[in-house]
């Protein structure tokens, strides 16, 4: 029973080290790069052709603290931040499709 018990945990320690061991599927990577750069060149293509800017809509708002014996910026800043976003969330809307 011990020696099935060790075999056992030996094939399944060798199973595991093997996949481990394994070298990287340069078939997939060279697929992965090869479908990133055709996604950059459509968006560079869009891009130019005035269809759409690729940040577009922008990421969402985040506001440094404005208040207390720490804060990272004025409230006047973070009007300004606002604003800017509200800016870019509204070229975003009224951007051609």
């Amino acid at each position: 029973m011990k020696k099935s018990f060790l075999i056992l945990i030996g094939a399944l320690t060798l199973g595991v080290a093997a996949t481990a061991l394994a070298g990287p599927d340069f078939q997939v990577i060279e697929q992965g790069r090869k479908a990133a750069q055709v996604a950059a060149a459509e968006r560079r293509a869009d891009t130019l052709a005035g269809k759409g800017a690729p940040n577009c809509p922008p990421p969402p708002l985040v506001l440094p603290l404005d208040h207390g014996p720490r804060a990272l910026t004025t409230p006047g800043e973070n009007r300004w931040r606002k604003a800017r976003y509200e800016a870019e969330l509204k070229a975003c809307k009224n951007m051609p499709s």
